[in-house]
């Protein structure tokens, strides 16, 4: 199921976690014989293909980041092999991993061939070694120093190895590694393998969606916990606006959470910021910040929503106040009983077409208007139409011009202060589009309604073909007419 609201929506949430790292990183040399040379068994980078930015020494080595995880290193003294093995990194050239799942890196081992006697390929020099927070773009330094190895021995595999003198992690929470590269003997530093010797972290809560649906007083605040993390059952959701503290809006969830923002000022920006943790030992931290504006005072918040439904998931609701009431066509035309019925009754029998058929739907043409008389009067919630999807793409079309309605005692219609709507995409076989009118800041489109009336319009020059309408309200004897929109 899809659905639209006529809100702002902002973009899917990042991962709660926060960096750490560790003491003195060092670096150390090692040398050995290629024949003594073996790739670590608990590389974090095995297989995995780098991105390398900056200019590569194609002349001597070749560009195919893959061979720097395929867990070999030149093992001949052949200069062929030397440039088919080795990537050769010229001076700020760097080459990037990124993790699907944040990782504890305990140490860096980036090794060299050098088989070949009478070439000097055996430089190496690395700048800088930075990890990325998981979830995050912003890059931290894990080396103070840089790290060189300038050996010219023969037939030799150097290593330049970073790591922690006390044995501790380098860094925890990790989605992504760069290594930069310097320039060696005023050429490139060559490299044949590296290595991130570490485990998987633990995963945090993962945001899979939110949005913010700002009304004149207040805002609603939606969302849906994606994953609540490592050993973790549910999670909390935390949000601050304007720099105060972090109030908890939802708390132990593990699916979709909803909370409104209430006391707000009309016409008013708020910067926000969204955290949240769980029942695990996971740190909370920010994970979306930004803002939002409330609607202006005079701003209308009555809204339309959409929603695709497949028949089957279809559900009539329970206090539908037009619920087998037949409505009367008060002006201009159907569609000819080819594509639709001219049944009114079919549009509140509690029932959309579950199979194909002009018998189970109503087609309006442009400016044909429906009313239907209430037996009592009601506070009216909310509007919903549902428009069958039974003959093709050009029958999925939805337009309404206006809503208005007619109180208690008065022959007199009060149009609502609604858009129009218009939903004019084409739909697979099957589908309804169920477009609902609500107002967002007090919940009431309008009390004591005796009456309701809706003008249809064509989209596309085709009408507009409704399986149901629904009319969502509390039984109200008040006897004056009061709409509520501004």
């Amino acid at each position: 199921m899809s659905k639209t609201i006529v809100t702002s929506l902002l973009p899917a949430l990042a991962v709660a976690f926060t960096l750490t790292l560790h003491a003195e990183p060092t670096w150390t040399t090692a040398s050995c014989a290629p024949a003594e040379w073996t790739a670590l068994g608990n590389n974090l980078l095995a297989g995995q293909t780098g991105t390398i930015s900056g200019s590569i020494a194609t002349s001597y080595s070749t560009n195919d980041s893959n061979l720097l995880t395929d867990g070999n290193v030149p093992q001949v003294g052949i200069a062929s092999e030397v440039h088919a093995k080795e990537v050769g990194f010229q001076n700020g050239a760097s080459v990037t991993w990124t993790f699907s799942t944040p990782k504890t890196l305990e140490q860096i081992r980036i090794s060299c061939g050098y088989p070949v006697v009478g070439q000097n390929y055996s430089g190496q020099r690395v700048s800088s070694v930075e990890v990325q927070l998981f979830g995050s773009s912003a890059w931290s330094a894990l080396n103070a120093t840089i790290g060189e190895y300038a050996d010219n021995g023969q037939n030799a595999i150097q290593s330049l190895i970073l790591s922690d003198e006390a044995g501790k992690p380098l860094a925890e929470a990790v989605g992504a590694l760069r290594v930069t590269f310097g320039a060696p003997y005023g050429i490139a530093g060559y490299c044949g393998e590296i290595e991130a010797v570490g485990v998987a972290g633990a995963t945090g809560p993962v945001i899979g969606s939110f949005a913010i649906a700002p009304a004149k007083t207040k805002a609603t605040v939606s969302g849906a916990i994606a994953d609540v993390g490592t050993d973790a059952t549910a999670c909390d959701v935390y949000l601050s606006l304007d720099g105060g503290a972090a109030t908890k809006i939802a708390e132990g969830v593990t699916g979709l959470f909803e909370h409104q923002i209430l006391g707000l000022t009309a016409g008013t920006t708020y910067a926000y910021e969204l955290s949240v943790s769980n029942n695990a030992p996971t740190s909370r931290g920010t994970v979306q910040s930004g803002d939002f504006t409330t609607l202006a005072s005079d701003a209308s918040t009555m809204l339309w929503a959409s929603e695709d439904i497949a028949p089957d998931d279809w559900v009539a609701l329970a206090d539908n106040a037009l619920a087998g009431n037949v409505g009367v066509k008060t002006a201009g035309a159907i569609a000819g009983t080819n594509y639709a019925t001219d049944d009114s009754s079919v549009m509140t029998d509690g029932a959309v077409p579950k199979t194909g058929g002009a018998a189970y739907i109503y087609g309006f043409q442009n400016g044909c208007t429906m009313e239907w008389t209430l037996d009592n009067a009601i506070t009216l919630e909310s509007l919903r139409l549902s428009a069958a999807y039974l003959a093709g793409p050009a029958y999925s079309k939805l337009a309404v011009v206006s809503v208005s309605v007619k109180t208690a005692g008065s022959d007199e219609w009060t149009p609502l202060d609604a858009p129009a709507f218009s939903d004019i995409a084409g739909r697979s076989s099957g589908v309804l589009i169920c477009a609902t009118l609500s107002e967002i800041e007090t919940g009431v489109l309008a009390e004591n309604v005796a009456g309701i009336k809706i003008v249809f319009g064509n989209v596309n020059a085709l009408g507009s073909y409704v399986g149901e309408i629904e009319a969502v309200g509390r039984t109200n004897t008040k006897r004056g007419l009061i709409i509520l929109a501004r």
